[in-house]
């Protein structure tokens, strides 16, 4: 691209020495200095790391960014990224109620007793589509216990209805939560919608633990942060990260 820009700014040298004594330069030297600045946008706009790959992943220091496509039966989905903190994915998945994929933004921990931590937070910024036929949620994964025990806090839910039944209620940093409950599987159900804010995700660890959910010398696996996608109604549907981090 680099060399595609200089042939095009040398290019331009040429037609304004050879152009009309008053008007050609100024005219030309405008039109390919727009087409430079376009072409640098172009650039500078470009994701960093794009793929319809079901499994593909991308690095990024100590996070992954994955595609994430699951299931079998998932339907076609692309995820570009600029950023652990800026990325998307375009998802077409088919009617029905199984979830399909859970692009996410992922952490790994070498099974570290949750004990030892003093923090494990995050703060997001997303975008899902208002659409009829939606069905999906962004939300946390937290696995523990060498994915023995998994912990989801949902946090933006269109349409989805956890696996198995409320347990119990929860407070957790001044926010509601109705706690389902499926083997071990756990859910923390905010009671309402938010597109930005933060999980305190050890804060809901420990209040498992207080009430004997989950063991006391329970580990932390993989923490995770994405949207499980059941349905878009057999359409592509946009879904947007402008904003992540996680402190630990």
């Amino acid at each position: 691209m680099r060399r595609a820009l200089f042939s095009l700014l040398t290019a331009a040298v040429i037609v304004a020495v050879a152009g009309p004594t008053v008007a050609g330069p100024t005219v030309v030297a405008t039109a390919v200095a727009d087409t430079a600045s376009a072409a640098v946008t172009a650039i500078s706009t470009r994701p960093r790391f794009e793929s319809s790959a079901p499994s593909a992943v991308w690095h990024n220091g100590g996070f992954l960014l994955n595609n994430n496509e699951w299931n079998p039966s998932a339907g076609p989905q692309t995820i570009w990224v600029y950023s652990d903190g800026s990325w998307g994915v375009r998802s077409d998945q088919p009617v029905g109620l199984a979830v399909q994929t859970y692009p996410c933004v992922q952490q790994y921990y070498n099974n570290v007793p949750v004990s030892s931590f003093h923090l494990i937070r995050n703060g997001f910024t997303e975008s899902m589509p208002d659409a009829a036929g939606l069905d999906a949620e962004a939300a946390d994964d937290v696995w523990l216990n060498h994915y023995g025990i998994e912990v989801m806090i949902w946090v933006d839910n269109h349409g989805r209805t956890p696996a198995g039944k409320i347990t119990s209620y929860a407070w957790i940093f001044g926010q509601y939560f109705a706690v389902w409950r499926s083997g071990s599987i756990f859910t923390f159900v905010l009671n309402h919608n938010e597109t930005s804010g933060e999980t305190h995700i050890l804060a809901s660890l420990q209040w498992l633990m207080e009430h004997r959910y989950v063991p006391a010398g329970a580990t932390l696996t993989q923490v995770n942060f994405g949207w499980e996608v059941a349905s878009t109604d057999g359409r592509p549907m946009d879904f947007a990260m402008t904003s992540y981090w996680l402190h630990s």
